[in-house]
C-alpha cells in the first residue's frame, strides 16, 4: 500500500521506531508522527512490537510547529517537560538513561509508585511506601517487553508510551476525586486563581496541560487538593507544583491525545 502521506519505509531487524525518527528525520523524539500507510497513527502495540519488513510512512522533515496561540502541542510539551525533567536538551538519548540521587529515572523522571500503578512494575516496599528513595528491588511484569530497570532506561519507545499513558490515567483520577465533591476539571479549565506559595501570591491561568504537568510532579490527588482547597505542595526538591502547573500551561493538549 502506497503511503498516504510522507515516505515509505520498510522496516529492518532491530529497528525502534525512535531509531526510525533519529535516522530519518534527524530527531527520535519526533517517532509519534511515523504513520500507517493508511494515514493514521501507530498504536502502542505497533510501537512495542515493531516487526521486521513491515511498512510505515515518514512524514516530511518540518517538525510540528507551535499552535497559534499556544506554546505548542502535547510533543511540544513533551520536550519542554523531558528537558527539564532529565536536565539534558531535547534530543539528546541519554535522556532516557538519567537517575537522580532519589532513584527517579528516564526522560520523565519515573518513580516506582506511577510504573506499579501502570502495571510496569511490582514491589512490596517501594518509595513512599517503606522506603526512602527508588531502589527497584522489585521485579518487572515484561509489559512491552521490559524485564528490567535497565531496559526501561533503553527503551525510548516504551518511555514515549508509558508517560502518555500516565497523563491518562493522572486525568481520569483528577477527574474522580474532584467529582467526589461535585466538580470536573472543566469547571476550572480557563479560569484565573490566586495561590499563595511560601507567603508569595501567584495568579495562574488553569489548562490541561498545567494540570497533567502538577499531576506528573505532585500526582493527581495534588493537583486535585491545589483546586478544592488552595493546597500547594512542593515535590521532594522543593519544586512547587504552581511552577508546573504555569510553566507547562497553555499548550494544545486534549483528552484525545493521550487515552
Amino acid at each position: 500500500m502506497a503511503c498516504a502521506v510522507g515516505s515509505s519505509y520498510i522496516v529492518k531487524a532491530g529497528d525502534t521506531l525512535y531509531k526510525i525518527a533519529e535516522e530519518q528525520l534527524g530527531d527520535g523524539n519526533r517517532w509519534p508522527e511515523i504513520k500507517k500507510p493508511d494515514g493514521n497513527s501507530l498504536t502502542d502495540n505497533d510501537a512495542s512490537n515493531l516487526q521486521a519488513d513491515r511498512e510505515i510512512c515518514i512524514p516530511g522533515s518540518t517538525p510540528p510547529s507551535p499552535s497559534p496561540g499556544g506554546k505548542g502541542n502535547l510533543q511540544n510539551m513533551l520536550e519542554a517537560l523531558g528537558a527539564f525533567e532529565s536536565g539534558l536538551p531535547s534530543g539528546d538519548p541519554n535522556q532516557y538513561k538519567v537517575e537522580n540521587s532519589l532513584g527517579f529515572m528516564g526522560k520523565y523522571q519515573f518513580g516506582e509508585p506511577p510504573l506499579i500503578d501502570l502495571g510496569y512494575y511490582r514491589a512490596d516496599v517501594f518509595y513512599g511506601n517503606g522506603a526512602d528513595k527508588n531502589y527497584w528491588q522489585g521485579t518487572w511484569t515484561g509489559k512491552r517487553g521490559v524485564n528490567s530497570q535497565e531496559q526501561f532506561k533503553n527503551s525510548p519507545d516504551v518511555q514515549e508510551a508509558a508517560i502518555r499513558e500516565a497523563f491518562n490515567q493522572n486525568w481520569q483520577r483528577v477527574n474522580s476525586a474532584l467529582g467526589e465533591q461535585g466538580q470536573s476539571v472543566n469547571n476550572y479549565l480557563g479560569q484565573t486563581k490566586a495561590f499563595m506559595d511560601n507567603g508569595v501570591s501567584k495568579t495562574i491561568t488553569i489548562s490541561l496541560s498545567g494540570i497533567l504537568a502538577g499531576a506528573h510532579l505532585r500526582g493527581p490527588y495534588g493537583v486535585a487538593k491545589l483546586l478544592l482547597n488552595n493546597e500547594v505542595s512542593h515535590d521532594e526538591f522543593g519544586t512547587s507544583i504552581l511552577r508546573y502547573i504555569e510553566e507547562y500551561g497553555d499548550y494544545n493538549v486534549t483528552p484525545a491525545d493521550f487515552s
